[in-house]
């Protein structure tokens, strides 16, 4: 019980944080709680308590193992030994770092900027080890595959308060020059830490707890069975940190937000919520219909009727202007911007050019330092020596060779590197904006769309521009540009109205396109279409527009550096529906998405809901 009062002792150079803090602590008291995925902003302490809880580690003499970085696939799953292979003549196999790392812990900062293939491989063989990683929701986010396989998750807190600050500083000045600094309440808390795995052994489960955990689980709408597991593993190590004989229902609830918040399903839990509030407000209105006298409940009956009819009316005189035309508003109106959302994943496949850009979104061939590496080839127009693949491919010969001291090496043994890292785009944004995009507020939900597209290519490192059509023309309202907020204020006075000169839009497009691509050719360009397709403006007059459209998509379709991707904004709750925006996709044989189908499943943004989610400790 001391120990718990006492907890600001823990890891004493960080200030507050206490959420992240208790997560590593039943993580040492019970090493099957799974891991701890430490989420914050740039700033909150994250890598300064992977540090500290390295420091505890090492006092305590239990292995553990870091993984940087830049780590090579070769490090990370093990290789060729040079020196015995060159000493015995014969290929010898050495471990790498996740075989190591068997039964010990493994630290990562920053894990998100690793690349998906080694992500895999870690988490492959992460029943083999316990994982304690930090991660900046800013710089990109983990997949849900990924977030469930870590036990725990905490969000460090933004120490805003002045004083906080004061008192971080002067923490600093007194102790930080000390290497030895809090030394004994580190070796205090090790101490107490032993004390609490014996007393965890003595903790009583009852039959009821795993009831109480299941049902737990479910609330959230979490159907995973690790969560479960999880749940009361930190339950169990929670009920001997606070000193208790036997777990309690209250100690699940005290933690489950541990273990659910990365595993939440925000989206579903909203429907539902929807869904129960609607059917509460029926039922409470028609309590309030049987209550009244039935004079007033005929007179309600006649209004309804009446309503419904008006309704019928102004729907059918709409339907009716569907079907004589394309919806078309000549007024000008300027809509504001719709719900941002996080974007879904778009994967665009690798190509063979050789480039010498950097960015986070696709993987390319490099020719720059530091990316990451494939493999050896023979020949390479870079030149870059693969040293060890060089010296691999030569030291099962040394012995015919007759090696004596130095390595031989003959001409054909020379291996070169190719290496792959993830580029960033120039995204040119070509947004429809006739009278069709105001039909119930359209151009709303659209600007929403491009604003998350926008989040989605400032993470990504990439370069947006954006081209306008409306009326009889098309403008380059945003020249490519890295500024976020720029592209935001452009975004937010695009008007709406008139005709739909869709083949203009397009042809400055690919102006645009052509040009940007003669000033950078290594640069790889997404065009992003947001339109329902219903072009009913040509250029040259008396021409087709759809087969204006179709000419110009096919001339874009060509360029082998452009990924298309057409966002179908129509109304399809409409009883006329012309998918025209899905035939343009086909044209650029690009990808298709529906406005709607745009939000990813699982939103992982954590910071903000945590903030009242804090576990009380007092």
């Amino acid at each position: 019980m001391n120990f718990y009062q006492s907890f600001e002792d823990i890891f004493p150079e960080v200030l507050g944080n206490r959420t992240p803090k208790l997560a590593i602590f039943l993580n040492l008291i019970e090493p099957r709680c799974g891991g701890v995925l430490i989420i914050g902003k740039k700033g909150t302490g994250k890598s300064l308590m992977l540090n500290c809880f390295k420091k505890i580690l090492k006092i305590s003499n239990l292995p553990f193992v870091e993984i940087p970085i830049g780590v090579t696939e070769e490090t990370l799953i093990g290789g060729i030994n040079i020196e015995k292979t060159i000493e015995k003549g014969s290929r010898v196999f050495e471990k790498g770092i996740l075989d190591r790392a068997k039964k010990s812990f493994v630290l990562i900062d920053d894990i998100n900027l690793l690349p998906d293939e080694y992500l895999s491989l870690i988490f492959e063989k992460a029943e083999n080890f316990n994982l304690v990683a930090t991660l900046n929701p800013e710089e990109g986010v983990l997949s849900p595959h990924f977030l469930d396989r870590f036990g725990m998750c905490a969000v460090t807190e933004d120490l805003k308060d002045p004083s906080n600050k004061q008192k971080l500083l002067k923490l600093y000045e007194n102790n930080y020059q000390f290497e030895d600094s809090f030394l004994e309440k580190y070796e205090s808390a090790i101490r107490k830490i032993e004390r609490l795995k014996v007393l965890k052994e003595k903790v009583r489960v009852e039959e009821f707890i795993w009831d109480k955990i299941s049902e737990t689980v479910l609330k959230e709408f979490v159907f995973s069975h690790r969560a479960e597991l999880f749940l009361f593993y930190v339950s169990l190590a929670y009920a001997a940190f606070k000193g208790e004989f036997s777990l309690k229902e209250n100690h699940v609830d005290e933690v489950s937000h541990l273990v659910l918040l990365h595993r939440k399903r925000e989206i579903e839990k909203q429907k539902v919520s929807e869904e129960r509030q609607k059917e509460e407000k029926k039922e409470d209105k028609e309590d309030r219909q049987d209550l009244k006298p039935s004079g007033e409940r005929k007179e309600h009956k006649k209004e309804n009727f009446s309503q419904k009819e008006k309704d019928r009316s102004e729907s059918s005189e709409e339907s009716s202007q569907i079907k004589m035309s394309f919806p078309s508003n000549s007024k000008e109106e300027i809509f504001g911007v719709g719900k941002v959302f996080k974007v879904k994943r778009m994967i665009f496949e690798k190509d063979k050019t050789i480039r010498s850009t950097t960015g986070r979104r696709t993987k390319s061939k490099t020719r720059l330092k530091g990316g990451r590496f494939l493999r050896s080839v023979m020949f390479s127009k870079d030149k870059d020596i693969d040293l060890f693949g060089t010296i691999r491919s030569a030291a099962p010969f040394q012995v015919l060779r007759g090696r004596k001291n130095k390595l031989i090496i003959y001409k054909e043994d020379f291996r070169y590197k190719e290496k792959e890292r993830k580029i960033s785009h120039v995204v040119s944004f070509v947004v429809d904006g006739s009278g069709s995009m105001g039909v119930q507020k359209r151009m709303e939900a659209v600007k929403g769309a491009i604003l998350s597209l926008l989040m989605d290519c400032y993470q990504k490192r990439d370069k947006v521009s954006m081209i306008m059509f409306r009326k009889n023309q098309a403008e380059v309202v945003l020249p490519p540009t890295s500024s976020s907020d720029l592209a935001y204020k452009k975004l937010k006075d695009l008007p709406t109205g008139g005709k739909t000169p869709l083949s203009l839009g397009l042809l400055e497009a690919y102006k645009l396109i052509k040009k940007s691509h003669l000033k950078h050719p290594d640069t790889r360009i997404i065009l992003i279409v947001l339109s329902d397709g219903k072009a009913n403006q040509a250029i040259k007059s008396g021409e087709d527009p759809i087969l204006e459209v179709k000419r110009i998509c096919s001339e874009i379709g060509k360029l082998s550096y452009v990924d298309s991707v057409v966002i179908d904004c129509e109304l399809k709750n409409n009883f006329l529906k012309m998918d025209l925006a899905k035939e343009l996709a086909k044209w650029f044989s690009g990808k298709y998405f529906l406005l709607e189908d745009l939000k990813a499943e699982n939103l992982v943004n954590l910071v903000d809901q945590i903030k009242t989610e804090h576990l009380n400790l007092v």
